[in-house]
């Protein structure tokens, strides 16, 4: 079992570029370019949201796909399918 789990996170890993951005609780940072209700592009890669899929700002507060600023940083995660379960949006840089 754990060797499928494995197997399946790099092949997650592998789907998604590269391995850079990857942050020890899983997660992954990049830049979210455009949003189209539940189709996301996230460091020029078409991505898809989860039905039920959240998206948290800094402020800890949750926010509908439309309401994104452009090109905004974020951490994300995602499921056994490549697709977005959760965004947060990360402060902007000083």
């Amino acid at each position: 079992m754990r060797r499928l789990l494995a197997v399946v996170f790099v092949a997650l890993l592998a789907a998604c570029g590269s391995t850079s951005s990857l942050q020890p609780d899983g997660s992954m940072l990049g830049t979210l370019n455009s949003v189209q209700m539940s189709s996301i592009t996230i460091d020029g890669k078409p991505m898809r949201l989860v039905p039920g899929a959240r998206i948290m700002t800094p402020s800890n507060t949750s926010i509908t796909p439309d309401r994104v600023p452009a090109n905004s940083r974020v951490r994300y995660k995602l499921d056994a399918n490549g697709q977005v379960t959760q965004v947060w949006l990360l402060p902007p840089e000083k």
